[in-house]
């Protein structure tokens, strides 16, 4: 072989190095900007906020399910256990005064699921299986301890939250 060979082999493969090598960062550079976009998103703060706001006590703190302003299902500022009378008294609750009480232009369903019997119940509506039609979805899940008043007893709950528009 002669030197001009082995000078086009060597930058035959340092150019296929260097398209693999610009793949790479520009397919990682679109992922984080993706993921970027995602977390910016208002639909996905608005979800953040009103899981956050579900473990804090309603307002006013004591009221029957009627005069609640501000839904929370936490037992207290200091406990943060979910009441299970809030959680019956919320499913109750028609879509439009779910989202009034979580003070949320976006749709909003809660699914509340025991895992010790894999009971569940949906808070507001479910989301709808075709979900082509909606602009963004976003959901969250947090683990919960729902605190029984009556008998004292607690048990451990799985909170799926879902906000859509």
């Amino acid at each position: 072989m002669k030197k001009g060979q082995y000078f086009s082999f060597d930058a035959i493969i340092a150019s296929v190095i260097f398209m693999m090598a610009l793949v790479l960062l520009l397919s990682y550079w679109h992922s984080t900007k993706v993921l970027l976009d995602y977390q910016a998103s208002d639909v996905a703060k608005e979800c953040i906020r009103i899981s956050s706001l579900l473990f804090v006590p309603p307002y006013p703190e004591n009221a029957p399910c009627s005069s609640i302003q501000n839904l929370g299902f936490a037992v207290s500022w200091d406990d943060r256990r979910l009441r299970e009378d809030l959680l019956g008294c919320a499913d109750r609750m028609s879509s439009d005064d779910l989202k009034k009480k979580l003070s949320t232009p976006y749709n909003v369903s809660i699914k509340v699921t025991y895992p010790d019997d894999n009971s569940w119940f949906v808070i507001g509506e479910n989301v709808p299986s075709d979900t082509s039609s909606m602009r963004e979805v976003v959901n969250m899940r947090r683990a919960a301890t729902v605190y029984n008043k009556t008998d004292g007893s607690t048990r451990l709950a799985i909170i799926d939250i879902s906000v859509y528009r």
